[in-house]
């Protein structure tokens, strides 16, 4: 549901949709994942497609011709066998089931982690790009791609980022791009990663958060710091099973089943109200919250997904809710009213 200008809904149309809409194909999916302006899931035989906007080869089937239905990702391998897949901005990456880390899409910031395969023409000029998976170097558990970075857990759950590296969004201490993956710094291990706009946050075995990267909304979720370029531990005590980094604000869940937000709260993507003005770079002042705050409405999460002014989440009862910004229809409710608070999706069983 919601933005559909590239067929990005999967339901073979254009049209923006308030309503939660079938993908087509009769495919059985165990995973999906929604990007800048496509979509992407796994079948329960593991297989990755993908639909929606390709200028740059986001969908992994060898063209740059955007389409309304899914797709399969093209591979030269008869192995390759997905785990997992993670759509971005305009890449896309997946895990295979032998653990190799694979992207495609474009590169211009270095986020596919491993050299283009190939040029994409753009309205600005050709563009660095994959039009199909290329290959990590590398054994990977998990794989989070953002808008201009990626993060990536090795074998022995240390962390790994690479692409654009401004605000120390890679975690390796420094504000250098980097094309391969680099090491996070701070010697942590780490259960999972997730990457947002220029911040990145990790989750370990012990429920500890931690971000790194841009802080100019608070996403760090530390108000007494600035940018930092190592990781840097989420206060407030909360232990966290889950993480989700949106484009300025992070979301989690914790051991509790309860849900958290904290970082930028424009469009009331919090999911509560925010005690606090940020001053942007700009000089522009915008709603946040400084550090972890409780979601309104009492519900318990078994995962929570923060987008670019909107989140969604799954309650334990097995019913998504979304809040936020909601021009296009993406809180799925039938209409187009933002929420400061979560809000049942339509159409539910």
């Amino acid at each position: 549901w919601g933005w559909n200008r590239d067929g990005e809904l999967g339901n073979n149309s254009t049209t923006d949709s308030r309503y939660p809409q079938h993908v087509l194909g009769g495919l059985s999916f165990a995973a999906a994942t929604a990007g800048g302006g496509h979509s992407c899931g796994v079948t329960t035989t593991r297989v990755g497609y993908c639909w929606g906007f390709n200028l740059t080869g986001q969908l992994g089937d060898g063209s740059t011709a955007s389409h309304a239905t899914p797709l399969s990702v093209s591979s030269g391998s008869a192995s390759f066998a997905l785990e997992s897949v993670e759509a971005g901005g305009a890449y896309t990456c997946a895990l295979a089931a032998d653990s190799t880390a694979y992207c495609w899409g474009w590169d211009g910031t270095g986020q596919l982690g491993a050299a283009a395969s190939g040029s994409c023409a753009t309205s600005s000029g050709p563009t660095p790009c994959s039009r199909e998976p290329v290959a990590l170097a590398g054994k990977f558990t998990a794989i989070s791609a953002g808008t201009l970075h990626t993060c990536a857990i090795a074998a022995d759950s240390t962390a790994f980022c690479w692409g654009r590296n401004g605000f120390g969004q890679l975690g390796d201490n420094s504000q250098v791009d980097a094309t391969v993956p680099v090491a996070v710094q701070g010697g942590l291990k780490f259960t999972m990663v997730t990457v947002g706009f220029q911040h990145s946050c990790g989750l370990t075995a012990a429920g500890d958060a931690y971000c790194w990267g841009d802080n100019s909304e608070v996403q760090l979720g530390d108000p007494l710091v600035g940018s930092s370029a190592v990781p840097n531990l989420v206060p407030g005590g909360q232990v966290f099973v889950q993480l989700s980094a949106g484009a300025a604000f992070t979301c989690g869940v914790s051991v509790i089943g309860a849900g958290y937000c904290w970082g930028a709260n424009g469009s009331g993507q919090l999911g509560s109200e925010s005690p606090a003005l940020c001053t942007l770079p700009s000089g522009q002042s915008l709603p946040c919250t400084p550090e972890p705050k409780l979601l309104s409405g009492g519900l318990s999460f078994t995962a929570i997904s923060a987008g670019t002014q909107h989140s969604c989440g799954v309650t334990t009862g097995q019913v998504a809710y979304c809040w936020g910004f909601n021009d296009r229809g993406q809180l799925g409710d039938g209409s187009t009213f933002s929420s400061g608070a979560p809000i049942r999706v339509a159409n539910q069983p």
